[in-house]
Parts: C-alpha cells; sequence; structure tokens
C-alpha cells in the first residue's frame, strides 16, 4: 500500500471509530424516548451478537476455539459487553451526554490502575498525580448531582463509571487470550457471550413490548447502536491498532468527550455548566498526564 493511500485510510478509520462512538450517545438518548432502558439494552446487545455471530460463521478462516479459553471468554464478555455496553446505555436514561462521555474518557486510567494492580506496569508520580486529577475531576461532577440517588444524575454517573470499570477489566484480562485469535473471532466471541446473558432479558422484554406504540426513531436508535456503534466502530477501532502507536490511539480519546458533548449541545440542547467545564479541565488534564508519562515511559516499537 502506498504511503498516501495508507493515510487516507488510515484517516477513514480515525473517523469513522470517533463519530460512529460519539454518536452513538445520540443515538441512545433518542431511541430512550422510545423505548425502556432495559428494552434498549437486550435488544442492542443481542442484535449485535447475534451479527457477530454470522460473522463468526461466514468467516473464511475456521477458528479453534480451546476449551481452556472458554471460561476467560465467557468473562470477557460479562465486562466487556454485559456489564461495560449494557451499563453505558443505562446511564444515558439518567445522565447528560457529557458526564457519560467525560466518564467514558477515564478508561485507559482505570485500565492503568489494574494493570498497576495486577503487577503488569509500573507506577510514577506522573501516573499517580494523573489519576488523582482525573478521579478528583469524576468525583467533582457526580457530587454536583447531589447525593440523592433517586434524582437520576448521580446515578447515571456511577452507573456510567461502572460500565467503564468493566471496560477496564475487560482490557486487562483480555491479554491472557486476545493473541490466540483474529480481531474478528475475538470481538465476535465476547460479543455472543453478552447476547447469550441478555437474551432472556430481551424475550421479556419483548413479550411485555407494545411494538406499534414504538416510533421510528426509537428503532432506528436501536439498528445504529448495535451496528455502528457495536460493530463498525469497534472493528475501525481495532483495525486502527494495527497502523497506529500506543500514543496515537490515546489521542483518539482526547476526542471522544468533546464531540460527544458538542453533539449534545448542538442537537439535543444539552447544557454545560462551569462546574462541568472545570470538571472537564480535571479530568482530561489528567489523562493526559498518566498517558503521556505511560508511553514515554514503553519500549519503542
Amino acid at each position: 500500500m502506498k504511503p498516501e493511500t495508507r493515510r487516507s485510510v488510515i484517516s477513514l478509520l480515525a473517523a469513522t471509530q470517533v463519530l460512529a462512538w460519539s454518536f452513538n450517545y445520540i443515538a441512545g438518548k433518542v431511541a430512550l424516548e422510545h423505548l425502556l432502558p432495559l428494552t434498549l439494552v437486550s435488544f442492542r446487545i443481542v442484535l449485535a451478537g447475534t451479527i457477530y455471530l454470522v460473522i463468526f460463521l461466514v468467516a473464511p478462516r475456521p477458528v479453534r476455539i480451546g476449551w481452556r479459553d472458554l471460561p476467560m471468554l465467557a468473562l470477557l464478555g460479562v465486562c466487556g459487553v454485559a456489564i461495560n455496553q449494557g451499563g453505558f446505555t443505562l446511564s444515558l436514561n439518567y445522565t447528560s451526554i457529557g458526564h457519560v462521555a467525560l466518564i467514558v474518557s477515564i478508561g485507559p486510567l482505570l485500565v492503568l490502575l489494574l494493570a498497576w494492580l495486577s503487577g503488569q506496569e509500573s507506577m510514577t508520580p506522573a501516573k499517580a498525580v494523573g489519576m488523582a486529577l482525573s478521579f478528583g475531576g469524576v468525583a467533582f461532577l457526580t457530587i454536583q448531582q447531589g447525593f440523592q440517588l433517586h434524582s437520576g444524575g448521580m446515578m447515571g454517573d456511577l452507573i456510567a463509571l461502572g460500565a467503564v470499570a468493566g471496560f477496564a477489566c475487560f482490557v486487562v484480562l483480555s491479554k491472557r487470550v486476545a493473541g490466540r485469535y483474529d480481531i474478528v473471532a475475538f470481538t465476535s466471541l465476547i460479543h455472543v457471550t453478552g447476547a447469550i446473558l441478555y437474551f432472556p432479558l430481551a424475550v421479556r422484554q419483548a413479550v411485555r413490548l407494545d411494538w406499534a406504540q414504538v416510533a421510528w426513531q426509537g428503532w432506528a436508535g436501536l439498528l445504529y447502536m448495535a451496528i455502528i456503534a457495536s460493530i463498525v466502530g469497534y472493528l475501525a477501532f481495532y483495525k486502527l491498532l494495527a497502523h497506529l502507536s500506543a500514543s496515537q490511539i490515546a489521542s483518539l480519546n482526547y476526542l471522544l468527550p468533546i464531540v460527544a458533548t458538542t453533539l449534545g449541545v448542538v442537537l439535543l440542547h444539552e447544557t454545560i455548566t462551569r462546574g462541568f467545564l472545570f470538571a472537564a479541565a480535571l479530568v482530561l488534564s489528567g489523562v493526559w498526564l498518566a498517558q503521556s508519562s505511560r508511553w514515554r515511559s514503553l519500549p519503542a516499537d
């Protein structure tokens, strides 16, 4: 591939990934106006898992699944799909796009924290200060919602934090088996696991759902989340991993909360407060400090 073509492909993949995941917030908010939270969560994951199963079965190269890997693959499906994607979708029902996007941006720091606790990475003063800043920003963001869980806002922030924790566990644990499977097979297997877990809930919600009362916007939001975000966005992201350095991938993490929050303001008329901007400054500066120190400490490829 020519250098110019390669750069164009990488740029297209990066734009696809950022936009697919940024508009996912909008799709979720719109869909939640027409579907109950548990209906949207279960339908999204089961639909995505079904499509991934088809992709897995028609793959040109047969994939052997090691029996010893099944428990870990199942756990990864729980963390990376059931908790992460399920929690993300549910959190949008209770809090704003800006809050969820900002909390999601600390995912790499939770990965760093778990990697340090498991002995996979070392801790430096810069990393520790960066994590303290970011976690302080998230705490400030959440406290602004008040201490009443039933008010919704604080509950949404905590659910989003739980979803990010699921993602962090997924990243750290995936190193044990991911290298034995290609990206499509690995992603398919964990999504199918998530679909199996949510299938009973999806059946229950489908029986109770008044299908005729759901407007097209609800179905459009669901299809976007299941197909564009869970499949196109994920595959574009994993493809980027083969072409970009860790620091370049990390830089995309700063774009997501900015783009997603801007879309929420422009399209859904969400408001940005001074408190939110202060929390955003703490979170993003902390992520930058910890991540930049992290990449400098890694050996050159």
